[in-house]
């Protein structure tokens, strides 16, 4: 139990470096993945907690969408990569994709398991689908990702950040815990995830 709150950074890579390796062009992907940030942007400003939400964005991102991105004096946009944020003291540091989400209470579970020694804190999760390659709407349950790989992964450190490390070496110096018993956020799958893909059962 944490009984000093620390600093809370949300770090999100949300397109940095994309466009060298997407056929889109700059403005079709952000037509596209705006509709899911949307959602995503509701689920991290209802969490009642303090945090601060770092959006690393590509120097080509058009400025029409950069205007609609901030909404609350929470977020701050850089053009730096994640990896080099340098916590000041003792932080919490979580990595959030630009189209999952959290539950109610998510950032809060995080914020009380932490306190000032290095610890590396994951979320259970389901999985949501949205799409015409999916089912949408529908939800799958109960499948984690071994944690190196975990999408919804934090870390507690004063000289370090959940980006800077590959996550099996945070998990080889550190003892890692889940925040709940229960799952706090949905990774989102949809028509154009680079990577991920449904894995569990139907709920």
């Amino acid at each position: 139990m944490n009984s000093q709150k620390l600093k809370h950074v949300i770090l999100t890579r949300f397109n940095l470096g994309l466009y060298d390796r997407d056929s889109r062009t700059a403005n079709e992907w952000m037509d596209h993945r705006m509709e899911y940030f949307e959602r995503t942007r509701e689920s991290v400003l209802s969490q009642d907690c303090e945090f601060e939400w770092i959006l690393a964005m590509d120097s080509r991102t058009p400025n029409k969408y950069l205007h609609d991105i901030i909404t609350d004096d929470r977020m701050t946009i850089t053009r730096k990569d994640p990896r080099g944020y340098n916590p000041k003291g003792w932080t919490i540091t979580t990595r959030l994709d630009n189209d999952d989400l959290y539950r109610p209470g998510a950032i809060d579970a995080i914020q009380f398991c932490a306190s000032t020694k290095e610890l590396v804190i994951d979320l259970r999760y389901q999985q949501l689908c949205y799409g015409v390659l999916y089912s949408s709407g529908k939800k799958f349950e109960g499948w984690e990702r071994p944690k190196p790989n975990s999408p919804f992964i934090s870390l507690v450190s004063k000289d370090s950040n959940c980006y800077a490390r590959p996550h099996s070496k945070m998990l080889e110096d550190n003892k890692g815990i889940f925040a709940s018993n229960d799952p706090l956020a949905y990774m989102v799958i949809h028509d154009r995830n680079l990577g991920n893909k449904i894995v569990g059962r139907k709920i």
